[in-house]
């Protein structure tokens, strides 16, 4: 047992919100994905100049809108990330030897071109600050959020080495051009903000000045950073951020003490405290783990500093916390969690292992307007430092009863550890306590932490009116896993143990402290698991292969089930070779409760493995597959929506109240999802549905009260988000996802051979790719001149040709596109699946990857386009989703973007390789809506309900279901008492002997919707005897004919009815039909009877 203590009575200030820092966390507008980067609230990023030459990709004008547009709050461009070269200018300080052009536009082509061997008198730096600072504020929209850093890692490669001796020549040289640096950045913002200069969209910087951050060094450097703080003050040029890198796991011990002593120089010297940003921190073990990045962010979180995860691998995936094309791993859901604390304010957590490394800690935070708590935590290690099944007491003081009344309702979401690029599913409720009583204030909440490589996330509410469930096989969503080396292995297969702590910044995190490898053809790796339910299951296996795709075959009980399609994954490099994990998946159907043998094959693939998972996507009778409830506390409230507690059945709804509640999906596959949404709302309020920026429905309140509303809406593959928005009084209780794929047919797909080709478009036949028919188109847009390097067996090798300057040669005589028709007029989806394999240049350490435009016209007008990431070969193929909405034409695909402006990589008027296109629109249907009431009438039934008959004789009665929108409007019939009365599934009531009875009709979508009639039973006074000729004799008595209740739909009636409808009993499909839709409404995380129960 380890214990981690929240103290909600003491606050430490307001949610700072910096640890959600990235180093080139962003490669091109559009990578990541909106989806992705809203999702993770990335707070600060740091990217390279305009035009700058150290990495081919992100640029600092080409990612900043969407970076603003998406919850970012500050941009960091590294100056001397202008140079082309690893360390810059050689390592070498640059003296005076060239004439950098600076007499003409910012935005001439010739602006800041140089001539060597051509001094000019002037610091060769001081000229490219001037080319940087002209052509950033030139051209940003967002000048004062803009953080400029003239200097990266003095102290090592870059110029002023001197360890931490403050007192050497080159650090008083150091100094001396920071002061010069200073002077000239600020010039030129200057220039900007008197007018002076101007910008092309008319923005001018308002701050005093511009803000700088510096010294930024590879490490704490105590020494040096006093004397700057000192030469600084005196010259006036202080930095407005300190900057350093805590890269190592011994930061996790030493942080604080840097931190601390930093903070006691500002004290010492009289300067007012600086902002802080940790411009680089963590090694690769830690990227994608939650339970590793926790620890660092609880260090920020807790002394309110910007963190940015460092940049080891390639731009444009937030340092690999995030998988494919837009797809969550462990990494991004820690980051979602962490960004849903904005606006709240932190409070005091104490751990049981301060200052050390790789144990429990936590971040823990009170939003007082919504009544909600919440602790992130994870990292629970143990002796073996694989620290699995602990059970982890989260100990809570001080929550204040006028927040959260006499007693709470907690949820505890655990994430695991899927690699660096494989996919993680919504993290699933593994505790849940329902109207627990607060004893002074004090609760303690248990739960077993699966391994120190998870993250949790606790939250805390008053009692709600939302119900809340175990994430388990009796709701279909069961979870288990296995370290590959714990299954049983034959044919050659080997368990590797690999260090605890991976041995340095450059190796990877191992589940388990091992792997399994040389698995080669016909290698086996068994998991004999228990599976808890009958039902279908998701095999995930996280795992690597040397840079190709492949498959791995799969055996259930010794009979084949399918392959699982091993994606490739990064290996240009040694360290990630076999290391850089993704997942591949394959759906188990079929599986019944009990114990099961899944055996993974090896083929010529060779990959390499670190766990097993086995995801319950039903329960095998008929419920929705994959079904997910998003309850209203776990949503991101913003724009005043908030959280409801006012005691009239709606507690802990959002009312959205003008603004907005967004919800990040999760889909395993791109296509279609039922989006059931359970609110309380007034008859005719009316909310809108947006998925991923798109409209998808304005839905209308049918009644008053509780009620449910589906939407078909067509999911991208991985993060969607879906944002609620209305008025007030509209109160969401959870949003529940499931997917529908008997609606994908309605998707119009195109193989990309088929399409009409011209220019440098091309069909390319590749079998060992993963290709759907092992073909695809090249040559898109313009086309790189390529050539291959690098050593055979590591990943794709096709380097594109480029000079010394990492400038690609680009061929733009053969423009190629590819033109599809038959898409009609609307709003789609557009599901493209694609390669790219470009990169450019080398680096030390970083593969110099770039993303590819593609774009969409229809005629000549642009409607749509997207950057499409590298996908480590062009052999594998990835899907991304681009919304579309076209006017029924042709479309023609390709990328038109000019050479030559270098503001992103997708510039260059390349395009991916093209397998297919998908365009699914964006809706099926329309809004389906709850049963708000069903009304009972017939020939003989008075307006206060009630009607008569006299014994043997039948009334035919009819079940009205509204509102219309409502799916399924099957009624059960009943009969209060069968002795007086019986009714038929199709509404036919007949007499059985005198009395009054109730017949009632039952929604069978909401069985707390019914409506009924009053029927009265006489005797029939003139029945004839059956066997004679006397009144008396022999009287023929009324009795049941078996049939004492049944269904009907109210499109159903008799042909005696005394109407124009039909019966029909409800059997076989269309009982599974009317099943599966009340299933969906009930599985919706709403007790909708228990709701309007307190309406």
């Amino acid at each position: 047992m380890q214990t981690l203590n929240v103290d909600y009575g003491t606050t430490t200030g307001d949610f700072y919100g910096g640890s959600s820092g990235m180093l080139y966390g962003l490669g091109d507008e559009g990578s990541p994905t909106d989806a992705i980067l809203d999702g993770a609230r990335v707070q600060v990023t740091s990217q390279k100049p305009a035009d700058g030459l150290q990495h081919p990709s992100a640029d600092v004008l080409a990612v900043e809108n969407q970076f603003f547009n998406n919850g970012g709050e500050e941009l960091v461009v590294n100056l001397q990330d202008w140079y082309p070269d690893w360390s810059y200018n050689g390592g070498k300080r640059p003296g005076d030897t060239r004439s950098y052009k600076l007499d003409v536009d910012p935005n001439d082509a010739q602006y800041g071109t140089y001539t060597d061997n051509a001094p000019n008198d002037r610091w060769d730096f001081d000229e490219v600050l001037e080319v940087v600072m002209n052509k950033i504020l030139a051209n940003t929209s967002h000048p004062d959020n803009i953080v400029f850093m003239p200097f990266n890692e003095p102290d090592g490669g870059n110029w002023y080495a001197s360890g931490d001796n403050a007192s050497a020549d080159i650090y008083k040289q150091f100094l001396t051009d920071w002061n010069d640096a200073y002077a000239t950045i600020q010039k030129v913002w200057n220039q900007y903000k008197s007018g002076e200069k101007t910008n092309v969209n008319g923005v001018k910087p308002t701050a005093d000045h511009a803000l700088i951050a510096g010294p930024g060094d590879s490490v704490w450097r105590a020494n040096r950073t006093k004397a700057l703080l000192e030469s600084s003050k005196a010259a006036n040029t202080l930095p407005d951020v300190i900057v350093w890198h805590e890269l190592g796991n011994g930061s996790l011990k030493n942080y604080r003490s840097h931190y601390n002593q930093y903070r006691s120089f500002e004290q010492e010297l009289g300067i007012t405290p600086r902002a802080i940003n940790i411009s680089e921190f963590g090694e690769l073990r830690d990227m994608s783990v939650p339970g590793q990045l926790i620890q660092w962010m609880s260090m920020f979180e807790s002394t309110k500093v910007q963190a940015q995860t460092a940049y080891w691998n390639y731009a444009g995936n937030l340092n690999d916390n995030m998988a494919r094309a837009n797809s969550a791993n462990g990494g991004w859901w820690l980051y979602k969690w962490y960004g849903d604390l904005r606006g709240t304010q932190t409070v005091k957590v104490t751990s049981e292992h301060p200052d050390s490394v790789d144990n429990l800690q936590g971040v823990a935070a009170i939003d007082t307007k919504n009544r909600k708590a919440t602790v992130l935590y994870g990292g629970a290690n143990d002796a073996t430092k694989i620290g699995a099944n602990i059970p982890v007491t989260v100990h809570m003081t001080g929550l204040d009863q006028s927040v959260f009344g006499e007693s709470v309702d907690v949820q505890v979401r655990e994430n695991a550890y899927t690699g660096p690029d494989g996919v993680a599913a919504t993290p699933r409720v593994v505790n849940v306590l329902s109207d627990q009583k607060l004893v002074n204030g004090t609760l303690d909440v248990t739960t077993t932490s699966i391994d120190r490589y998870a993250g949790y996330q606790l939250v805390v509410t008053p009692h709600q009116d939302v119900a809340t469930s175990l994430d388990n096989a009796e709701n279909g969503r069961s979870l288990q896993a296995i370290e590959a080396e714990d299954t049983t292995l034959s044919d050659g297969a080997k368990a590797y143990t690999k260090s605890d702590n991976t041995g340095s910044w450059g190796n990877f995190m191992f589940s388990g402290n091992g792997d399994v490898g040389n698995f080669k053809n016909g290698a086996k790796m068994t998991w004999n698991v228990d599976v808890p339910a009958d039902g279908a299951y998701r095999l995930q296996l996280i795992t690597a292969p040397a840079g190709f795709p492949g498959v791995n075959h799969v055996y259930v009980d010794g009979k084949s089930v399918g392959d699982l399609n091993v994606p490739a994954e990064l290996a240009l490099k040694e360290a990630a070779k076999w290391k850089y994990r993704g997942s591949a998946e394959i759906v188990l159907d079929g599986l019944t409760k009990g114990k099961h043998a899944i055996t993974v094959e090896a083929t010529d693939l060779d990959n390499e493995s670190d766990k097993l998972l086995l995801y319950q996507v039903s329960r095998g009778d008929g419920t929705p597959v994959d079904q997910v409830t998003y309850p209203a506390s776990d949503m991101r409230l913003d724009s005043g929506a908030v959280l409801a507690y006012d005691g009239n059945g709606t507690n802990g709804f959002a009312n959205l109240n003008g603004g907005r509640a967004d919800v990040f999906a999760h889909a395993w596959e791109a296509g279609y999802q039922n989006v059931t949404i359970a609110y309380n709302a007034a008859k005719g309020a009316h909310f809108v549905l947006s998925v991923n920026g798109q409209s998808a429905a304005t839905v209308t309140a049918q009644s008053d009260g509780a009620q449910t509303s589906i939407v078909r809406v067509a999911f991208s593959e991985g993060i969607n988000q879906l944002t609620l928005s209305g008025a007030a009084g509209v109160r969401v209780a959870s949003v529940t996802t499931a997917r529908a794929s008997e609606s994908d047919s309605k998707a119009i797909r195109f193989e990309a051979e088929d399409a009409q080709l011209s220019g440098g478009a091309k069909v390319q036949k590749d079998d060992a790719s993963d290709a759907s028919g092992k073909s695809f188109v090249a040559g898109l847009g313009n086309q790189f001149v390529t050539n291959e390097s690098g050593k055979a067996g590591y990943g794709d090798q096709t380097r594109v040709e480029a000079d010394a300057n990492h400038v690609p040669t680009v061929a733009q005589n053969n423009k190629g596109t590819m033109t599809v028709t038959g898409v009609p007029a609307g709003a789609y989806n557009m599901v493209v699946r694609f390669s790219n394999d470009a990169f450019i240049g080398s680096h030390s350490y970083n593969p110099q990857v770039v993303d590819l435009g593609l774009q969409v016209r229809e005629g000549d007008q642009e409607i749509a386009r997207g950057s499409f990431r590298y996908t480590y070969t062009e052999k594998h193929f990835m899907n991304r989703s681009v919304t579309v909405t076209t006017h029924g034409g042709a479309l023609t695909l390709g990328n038109w973007d000019e050479v030559g402006s270098r503001k992103a990589a997708v510039s260059w008027g390349v395009a991916p390789n093209v397998d297919s296109i998908t365009f699914y629109p964006i809706t099926d249907g329309n809004v389906i809506d709850s049963v708000s009431g069903v009304t009972v009438s017939g020939e003989g039934v008075s307006a206060d309900g009630k009607a008569s008959l006299k014994v043997g004789e039948t009334l035919s009665l009819n079940a009205s279901v509204t509102p219309d929108s409502v799916a399924d409007k099957t009624v059960q019939w009943t009969s209060s008492d069968e002795q007086v009365a019986t009714v038929d599934e199709h509404g036919v009531v007949k007499g059985v002997k005198a009395g009054t009875v109730t017949i009632t009709a039952t929604s069978v979508a909401d069985s707390s919707r019914s409506g009924s009639v009053e029927v009265t039973v006489a005797e029939d006074s003139e029945q004839k005897p059956s066997g004679g000729d006397g009144d008396n004799n022999g009287e023929q008595t009324g009795k049941p004919d078996g049939n004492t209740g049944g269904q009907t739909s109210d499109s159903d009636a008799g042909a005696d009815s005394g109407n124009n409808q039909k019966h029909m009993p409800l059997t076989g499909a269309a009982v599974a039909a009317v099943a599966g839709v009340a299933v969906l409404l009930a599985g919706a995380g709403l007790l909708l009877k228990r709701l309007r129960s307190r309406s």
